[in-house]
């Protein structure tokens, strides 16, 4: 019985892994950065609620 050709191995990349990579963080990556920033922000936010976190206007400081 035949299956029509189709074997276990991957089709072969037209590009190079770099460019493969380069392109899906172009279509994809912009959300994930946004997520991110959002998270840190939301970090932040709550560490200064809890006085855990200090902005001296340069460099974020954790208080000892």
């Amino acid at each position: 019985m035949s299956d029509g050709g189709k074997g276990s191995s991957p089709r072969p990349y037209s590009v190079s892994n770099e460019e493969y990579a380069n392109r899906w963080d172009a279509i994809f990556g912009r959300d994930i950065k946004n997520d991110q920033e959002k998270a840190l922000d939301n970090l932040v936010r709550i560490s200064e609620e809890l006085g855990l976190y200090e902005d001296n206007g340069e460099n974020p400081l954790i208080k000892k």
